[in-house]
């Protein structure tokens, strides 16, 4: 394995678990081993758990619907694999910058055109920040005001909300009017320094910004299939917040209904995006225990409650991705070496 993958690996689990230790030790009290291990909890690991591979599952059947709107052809496990790999480079990265471009290398390698790859994945992403922009909205016209005890201040939401709206109006920009890269690259061009560099991918570029607008009014003409994406898209995110409410509301007791717990973690998730370690470690953790603790009596079980979301969610992807890496290493990277510098950039 790529020793980068390994020192990535480590450093995202010791940031995670650090940060909850340190947590646990301002309490004054450290959630143990033999906590996390009772038997009950290892049930809540094993529930949530199981969310989370249906959530992944169901990630691979949208794969499916958008390779196929574009009339491309994927096999229903390589699109698992796909959403895996895309999980896996997400957590192991900083800002999770990397899911993106081994998800669109992945996915050329397995019979898919390049550009067509880099659609989807872009397409997909779009879906995603469309859907939790609308949740974002509404949390904050109808749920924010009526938290009354909520402790994280003004700032915090205003943060979390503006980049849920940056994130989606860039993207859409992105999708709806390429030929704005065109400008920028032509501009970028006069620039001596970066003349050779803008004339060795110029052509490349300009071919996958005429690809994209083809692929975007492909796409938004099957409107059946955007509307079935757009619905397990929706599905999934909310699979995803129960995975925490689940293990909090058991453990903590809080008093707050599945709608509104909904509407502040996905909140909060547009603003852990831009933590720039790897998966948000560290920062999620944080992010999540200071914003929930005011609604519980016990902020221990609520650190347990997170602790068991980030098993579910963070460390099993990290530690399932690296068998599926080992297996797939000789198409990620012998693959990728022999091909020279053309597929460095992937």
């Amino acid at each position: 394995m790529d020793r980068r993958i390994i020192i990535n690996i480590t450093t995202a689990l010791l940031i995670s678990i650090s940060v909850i230790a340190i947590i646990s030790s301002f309490m004054g009290e450290e959630v143990s081993v033999n906590e996390i291990l009772d038997r009950e909890v290892i049930w809540l690991i094993l529930l949530c758990l199981a969310i989370s591979i249906g959530s992944i599952l169901l990630d691979g059947l949208r794969i499916c619907i958008v390779v196929s709107a574009l009339r491309e052809k994927i096999r229903y496990i390589d699109a698992v694999e796909s959403c895996l790999m895309y999980s896996f480079f997400s957590a192991i990265t900083p800002s999770s910058m990397g899911g993106q471009p081994f998800q669109i290398y992945f996915l050329a390698k397995k019979g898919i055109k390049s550009e067509a790859a880099a659609n989807i994945t872009l397409f997909r992403t779009f879906e995603y920040l469309l859907v939790v922009l609308g949740i974002d909205i509404y949390s904050v016209i109808f749920i924010i005001p009526k938290l009354s005890n909520w402790s994280v201040g003004k700032t915090m939401i205003i943060l979390g909300f503006a980049s849920s709206v940056f994130s989606t109006g860039l993207t859409w920009i992105t999708m709806k009017k390429p030929e704005i890269y065109k400008y920028l690259i032509a501009k970028l061009k006069r620039i001596k320094k970066l003349t050779n560099f803008i004339e060795r991918w110029e052509d490349k570029t300009y071919t996958w910004i005429d690809s994209l607008k083809l692929s975007v009014d492909s796409l938004l003409k099957n409107k059946k299939a955007v509307a079935l994406d757009l619905f397990l898209m929706l599905i999934s995110v909310l699979l995803y917040s129960y995975i925490l409410f689940l293990p909090v509301i058991r453990l903590t007791g809080i008093k707050i209904n599945f709608l509104t717990f909904f509407s502040v973690q996905t909140l909060l998730s547009s603003l852990a995006t831009y933590i720039p370690t790897p998966g948000a470690s560290g920062g999620l953790e944080v992010i999540l225990y200071s914003s929930f603790k005011s609604f519980v009596v016990s902020p221990r079980s609520l650190l347990l409650g997170i602790t068991i979301y980030r098993i579910a969610t963070y460390y099993i992807i990290i530690l399932g991705g690296i068998p599926l890496i080992l297996k797939n290493q000789k198409l990620l990277w012998r693959e990728k070496g022999s091909a020279g510098d053309t597929d460095t950039s992937a």
